[in-house]
């Protein structure tokens, strides 16, 4: 699916966001809808994935056990590789299972999960380096005369004072109360971060993501004792495991799980409770359309992020726009997820699997 206009990290540029819709069917006819989207690689893989070896072992299974079948998913992808591509394909299933069920109970999905809360606060988030600075104080002003009150800027600018320029230029349009997180998506080594991020706690921020690349579990650990900045990490990880890693090495202080990449709500709900038990809050990364319902049933969840111009609505897969006001969304009461597909809009965009891909890397070297 295209996106309304090329964005920008520390480390990409994306143009396109791909996208792995299924149906689950029932002997009954009912259906659950899942997904799981991708940043411009690995949907076609995803998808050969499903159909190929794990769809075919769905057959005859009862959908309620969503455990049983979630356990045999992993197992018989596990050899193939615990993570990555095999856990967005469980996390499409997963979700399709979890909106079966609870449209079978008659239930929205945050209140079977577990009903923690009413609304949950969402934060304003976008990718948004490539902006100049007039630009990023724009787009921080629109979004909070929108009603947000906490946000998300990318940082990552080759000059060494350039993101602390951006991020207290942001400071001053939301005030000493707002609430600033920062992300640099896996850019720097443990030394630049470490002197990068002694100079950006002038700006209060909540906390930084991903400053290093997020196999170095000890660099962040070491960054956090020595900066004493907070750090958040989650977008890159895959299951229970890789969460396990950061936190029983102290090297995390907000859990980020993304549902569609950890292997589901299944999986998730498991992360969830590793937080819960370490103390650690849960952020979810994105996915905004499933994180309110988490969020939402949740005892240590906090805010959910809006990537403005990667919801599904954003990007056009569905038609309908989640209604957030001033900064909290309120689920609704229908059963399941309540995602509604453009189903017109998802076949004008269909890949031509086996084919070429025609797109822009999404790394840029020199």
């Amino acid at each position: 699916m295209p996106l309304k206009q090329v964005v920008s990290s520390s480390r990409v540029t994306m143009t396109h966001r791909e996208l792995v819709v299924i149906e689950v069917e029932t002997d009954e006819g009912e259906t659950g809808v899942g997904w799981c989207t991708t940043a411009g690689v690995g949907a076609a893989a995803v998808h050969a994935l499903i159909t190929g070896y794990l769809a075919p072992m769905l057959v005859g299974l009862d959908p309620r056990n969503t455990e049983r079948i979630w356990q045999r998913l992993w197992m018989e992808c596990h050899a193939a590789g615990p993570a990555g591509i095999t856990t967005l394909a469980i996390s499409a299933i997963d979700i399709a299972l979890w909106d079966l069920k609870a449209k079978s109970a008659g239930e929205p999905l945050h209140r079977l999960l577990g009903g923690a809360r009413e609304s949950v606060e969402v934060y304003a988030s976008a990718i948004n380096l490539h902006l100049s600075l007039d630009e990023l104080v724009e787009q921080v002003r629109a979004q909070a005369g929108e009603g947000y009150t906490s946000f998300k800027i990318k940082i990552g600018r080759p000059g060494l004072y350039e993101d602390l320029q951006r991020c207290l230029a942001v400071r001053r349009v939301i005030g000493d109360n707002g609430l600033l997180m920062l992300d640099a998506n896996q850019k720097w080594s443990v030394g630049e971060a470490t002197q990068r991020i002694r100079i950006l706690l002038e700006a209060a921020p909540l906390f930084i993501e991903e400053p290093l690349l997020s196999d170095d579990i000890e660099g962040h650990a070491k960054l956090r004792d020595v900066t004493g900045m907070p750090i958040a990490m989650g977008e890159q990880l895959c299951n229970r495991f890789e969460f396990w890693n950061y936190v029983s090495r102290r090297a995390a202080d907000y859990l980020q799980p993304d549902v569609w990449k950890v292997g589901g709500i299944t999986e998730f709900l498991k992360i969830a409770a590793l937080g819960a038990a370490a103390g650690i809050p849960i952020s979810p990364h994105g996915a905004l359309e499933l994180s309110v319902h988490l969020a939402a049933a949740l005892p240590n969840a906090m805010h959910v992020e809006n990537i403005f111009g990667l919801n599904l609505f954003d990007f056009a897969a569905t038609s309908t726009p989640m209604i957030i006001s001033n900064g909290r969304y309120v689920p609704g009461s229908a059963p399941g997820h309540g995602v509604t597909f453009d189903r017109a809009a998802l076949e004008e965009h269909e890949l031509p699997l086996g084919e070429a891909i025609e797109r822009q890397p999404l790394y840029a070297f020199s």
